[in-house]
């Protein structure tokens, strides 16, 4: 357990290293600790107390992508403190209730959903800062990227008999719009359109509304400004959110 602490104390300094000569600079007051029972790779949060913590799963530090998972969390630390819109949790959590409310949202997989819609739009803005370290310190090559966006990607749709597999099949379609906007914001090959062919998969064997909402939602993630003021952001967030509990919703 000591040589976890070790390896991951020694990763934490040298990636914030790797922040800092990038032009990132993270808080001193960081915490960087081991959850060995975490269901994922991990998590980062601001305390109440002030600085963030950074949560490591027992998974993350046997996959020999741990320090590409800190680079990442340190992003949205640096998110979190450069007051960025999309890490305001007061304004996420004003829209993410008023969507809620506005489509009457009460089943807990619902609520997933849209929680999930707002966490890939912090990732994104989180992996346009962690791409600009990746390049300058060659820590994650293009090749381990469309390797690693490839594994998000999921080409068969459940069925839709209930409202529970809508949802779910939502879900799975946030996340194929995500790997994919990704890759092109990033400008990752995609190496024997792999992950084209994947996405096409999924989506022939969807309606044409999925179809289309499928496009719409992967050209907002593709398209989102580096840099919106609050009241932009919010503007979109809103009809982000509206439009992915509409294709929730479509009978």
């Amino acid at each position: 357990m000591s040589s976890n602490r070790d390896l991951l104390a020694n990763t934490a300094q040298k990636t914030l290293k790797m922040m800092r000569d990038s032009g990132f600079e993270v808080s001193e007051r960081l915490e960087v600790v081991v959850d060995p029972e975490l269901p994922f790779m991990g998590y980062s949060r601001r305390r109440k107390e002030g600085g963030h913590v950074i949560v490591v799963s027992g998974m993350a530090l046997k996959s020999g992508l741990v320090e590409g998972l800190l680079i990442h969390e340190m992003c949205h630390v640096y998110r979190t403190d450069t007051n960025h819109p999309s890490h305001n949790h007061e304004l996420l959590n004003r829209v993410s209730q008023a969507i809620i409310h506005k489509h009457q949202l009460t089943e807990p997989f619902q609520i997933r959903i849209i929680q999930q819609a707002v966490n890939h739009i912090q990732d994104l803005y989180a992996d346009d800062i962690a791409f600009q370290v990746f390049q300058k310190t060659k820590s994650f090559t293009p090749e381990q990227a469309h390797k690693f966006f490839l594994d998000w990607i999921q080409d068969t749709p459940l069925g839709e008999k209930s409202t529970k597999e809508r949802w779910l099949n939502t879900g799975i379609l946030l996340n194929n719009c995500f790997a994919t906007s990704n890759l092109t914001r990033h400008n990752i090959p995609d190496t024997d359109n792999k992950a084209q062919n994947k996405t096409q998969k999924f989506l022939s064997q969807t309606n044409k509304k999925t179809q289309t909402g499928f496009i719409h939602l992967r050209n907002f993630m593709t398209n989102l400004k580096q840099n919106p003021t609050p009241k932009q952001f919010e503007i979109q967030l809103n009809q982000y959110l509206n439009k992915i509990a509409e294709l929730a919703t479509q009978t």
